[in-house]
C-alpha cells in the first residue's frame, strides 16, 4: 500500500513526462521494457546515430568540394555548423545520460511540486521552438528546390542538378539525415530548460517560506521544524544544481562556441555578400535568428537561476529574525552566507550562462563586423 501511494505521488509530480516522451521518440531515452523492445529501441537509436554521421560526412565532403568559392563555402559552413552543434551535444548527452536519469529520479521522489501552469509552459515553449525551427528549415529547403539548387552542398553518389528527380532525391536524403539531429537537439533543450525552470520555482517557494517564518513561544517547535525543512531543501537544491551543471557543462560550452562561430560567420558574410544576393543573406539571418533565440533562452534562464538563488539571502534577511533565539539566528546567518554564492550554469568552466554573457557575445560580433567592414572598404 505504501509503495502504491508513493507510485501515485510520483506520477502526479512527474513534470518531466513530456520531455522524456520527446527524448524517447528521438532515440535518446530508452525505457525499462522487455528484452525485445529494448533491442529494437537500441537498433532504432543506432540507425539515428548513423543518419547523423552520414549527414556530417556528406556535407563535409560537399563543403570541401567548394573550397574555392568563398561565398558558397561560408554559406555551407553556416548551415552545417548547426548539425555539428547538434551532433556534439548528442554525444555528451548520451555519455551523461545515466547520471541525468539518476538526477531526474531523485527529483521526482523529492516531493517537490510544480504548478499546472508551469507544467504547461514547460511543454509549450519547446513545442513553439520546434515548430518555428522546422518552419524556417522547411521554407528554405522548398525555396532551394524551387530555384533548382541544393539546400546544403553535399556529396551524392549521383549528380543532384542533372534533373528535378535527382534534386528531390538529394533533398530527401538531406532531410532524412538532418531532421533526427534537429529534433534530438530540441528534445535535449526542452529537458534542460524544464530542469532550470524547476530550480527557479523551488527557489521561489523557499523564499516565500523563509519570509513567512515567525517565532513565538507557542509555535517554537513547529517553526524550528519548518526552518530545518527549508535548510534541508536549500541544501538539496544546491546539490541538484551542482550535479546538473557537471552533467551539462560541455553542452553549454558547445552552445556558446556555436553561437560565437555563427556570429563571426554572419559578420564576415555580410561584409562579403552583396545585397543583391537577398536569398543568401536571408538564409543567414534566419539561421542566426534561431541560434540567437536558443542562446537567449539558455542565458535568460541562467540569469533567472542566479537571481532566484541570490534571493534566498534577501528573503532570509527580510524574515522576522530579530525575535528569534540566538541559535536560530546563527543558523540563519549560515544560510545567508551560503546563498550569497549563487547557483550558476557553467559553460565548461569558461563562462557563465547569463544575460551578460549573451550581451558580450553580441558586442563581440558587432566588433568583428566593424573591423571586417573597414578592411573590405
Amino acid at each position: 500500500m505504501v509503495s502504491l501511494r508513493l507510485a501515485l505521488l510520483n506520477a502526479e509530480q512527474d513534470f518531466f513526462k513530456f520531455n522524456e516522451k520527446y527524448l524517447h521518440y528521438v532515440g535518446l531515452w530508452p525505457k525499462q521494457e522487455s528484452k525485445l523492445h529494448a533491442t529494437l529501441y537500441k537498433i532504432f537509436e543506432i540507425i539515428l546515430h548513423i543518419f547523423a554521421i552520414i549527414y556530417v560526412v556528406i556535407t563535409g565532403i560537399g563543403t570541401y568540394q567548394h573550397k574555392d568559392d568563398t561565398i558558397l563555402l561560408m554559406s555551407n559552413l553556416d548551415k552545417t555548423l548547426v548539425a555539428y552543434n547538434f551532433g556534439l551535444k548528442t554525444v555528451f548527452f548520451i555519455l551523461k545520460r545515466r547520471q541525468l536519469k539518476d538526477l531526474l529520479s531523485e527529483i521526482k521522489y523529492s516531493g517537490d511540486r510544480v504548478t499546472e501552469d508551469r507544467k504547461k509552459f514547460m511543454s509549450l515553449h519547446i513545442i513553439v521552438i520546434t515548430i518555428l525551427s522546422t518552419a524556417i528549415v522547411s521554407a528554405f529547403s522548398l525555396l532551394a528546390q524551387y530555384k533548382g539548387e541544393m539546400t546544403v552542398e553535399a556529396w551524392m553518389p549521383f549528380d543532384p542538378l542533372k534533373c528535378k528527380m535527382n534534386l528531390m532525391l538529394a533533398g530527401q536524403i538531406l532531410a532524412v539525415t538532418f531532421i533526427p539531429c534537429m529534433y534530438r537537439a530540441f528534445a535535449m533543450q526542452g529537458l534542460v530548460c524544464t530542469i532550470i525552470m524547476y530550480f527557479c520555482d523551488q527557489l521561489d517557494e523557499l523564499q516565500n517560506r523563509m519570509r513567512g517564518l515567525n517565532f513565538s513561544v507557542r509555535n517554537e517547535n513547529v517553526m524550528r521544524m519548518e526552518f530545518k525543512e527549508i535548510i534541508k531543501k536549500h541544501v538539496r537544491l544546491m546539490r541538484y544544481s551542482n550535479t546538473f551543471t557537471n552533467i551539462f557543462k560541455e553542452f553549454f560550452l558547445i552552445q556558446n562556441l556555436a553561437v560565437t562561430i555563427e556570429l563571426c560567420l554572419n559578420a564576415l558574410m555580410v561584409t562579403v555578400v552583396g545585397f543583391e544576393q537577398k536569398t543568401l543573406l536571408a538564409s543567414f539571418v534566419a539561421f542566426l535568428f534561431v541560434a540567437l533565440l536558443n542562446a537567449y533562452i539558455f542565458c535568460y534562464l541562467g540569469d533567472e537561476l542566479i537571481a532566484k538563488s541570490e534571493g534566498i539571502a534577501l528573503a532570509a534577511y527580510e524574515s522576522a529574525w530579530t525575535s528569534w533565539p540566538v541559535d536560530l539566528q546563527k543558523d540563519l546567518l549560515i544560510v545567508i552566507r551560503a546563498a550569497q554564492k549563487p547557483l550558476k550554469l557553467s559553460a565548461g568552466g569558461m563562462s557563465i550562462m547569463c544575460i551578460q554573457t549573451y550581451s558580450q557575445a553580441l558586442y563581440n560580433a558587432y566588433s568583428i563586423f566593424a573591423v571586417l567592414n573597414d578592411v573590405v572598404d
